[in-house]
């Protein structure tokens, strides 16, 4: 036991050394845009950890957070840290054999069940909305969108908890539309509303108090209230990353008793993920 114990320490301390100089790079390279970043909270996540937690985020409603890589999803703690459970190869053998999906993109949660947006990357012809098992991680159904309406994949796509409706735009670089799916009723589109204004390169959003909120990999990284009845939206801040940085999605969770706005980005060496906390109270559109 003294020596399995030794043993351990050892590996814990090597393991230290060897990440310690891509800490202090990650970190480094943050500071550069510091001063111009929206003011924040933030974790870093540095090497194999950044993978899992390189595309879209959500949260259930015990703090929980689900990540997605382009084909696993984890999900973690509130701190964004130990995992809970993980599915490492979160894309069906169907779905990769059959259509050529190779991407999981945004995630939300809803009742129980995570809903992802999948493409076949690059191709565009197969729009799927996958929904996976939220304890387990493991995918339980699938529906294939219009791609005459999805014209650029599925990058994300959001469920209104207030009204199980599955929200998502038509188009990943400049929407034009906000689309309505009925997660009831096998995905069936109930609806579209034409924005006023088109969004550029959303990576993900959710729900909250009945306005969307949407995360952009725009070039300032911005976040946008979306009023999904009218087609009216505002921008609410600019994340200003460090130059070369990605945004990715977004989730809102409860933290001592207040609601805040989680965002998340890779560095621009594509070695750490930062998962940033924002204050929020309910700001957009009013």
């Amino acid at each position: 036991m003294l020596h399995n114990q030794s043993f351990m320490r050892v590996i814990s301390a090597v393991t230290v050394l060897v990440m310690l100089p891509f800490y202090l790079l990650t970190y480094g390279i943050d500071l550069i845009s510091v001063s111009g970043r929206c003011e924040e909270e933030s974790s870093n996540i540095v090497g194999i950890g950044a993978y899992f937690r390189s595309q879209g985020v959500t949260a259930d409603d015990e703090g929980n957070l689900y990540f997605s890589s382009k084909t696993t999803l984890v999900k973690t703690q509130a701190d964004a840290r130990g995992f809970v459970a993980a599915n490492y190869s979160a894309i069906p053998d169907e779905l990769a054999d059959n259509y050529g999906i190779k991407h999981i993109g945004g995630l939300s949660y809803y009742n129980g069940y995570i809903y992802a947006g999948l493409e076949d990357s690059k191709v565009w012809d197969h729009p799927i909305v996958c929904v996976y098992d939220a304890k387990t991680l493991e995918a339980v159904e699938w529906f294939e969108l219009d791609d005459e309406m999805h014209t650029r994949g599925l990058p994300w796509v959001c469920v209104n908890p207030e009204n199980g409706l599955l929200y998502a735009f038509d188009h990943s670089k400049n929407p034009t539309a906000v689309l309505v799916y009925d997660t009831a009723d096998s995905m069936k589109n109930v609806g579209r509303v034409e924005l006023e204004e088109s969004i550029y390169s959303i990576q993900g959003a959710e729900f909250c108090n009945g306005i969307l909120y949407a995360a952009t990999n725009d070039d300032t990284q911005a976040v946008y209230a979306v009023d999904v009845n009218t087609g009216k939206s505002e921008k609410l801040f600019d994340r200003n990353l460090t130059s070369g940085s990605e945004g990715e999605g977004m989730t809102f969770v409860e933290k001592d008793g207040e609601t805040y706005l989680l965002a998340m980005d890779m560095g621009p060496l594509f070695i750490n993920a930062n998962v940033r906390w924002y204050e929020f109270e309910g700001q957009g559109l009013e």
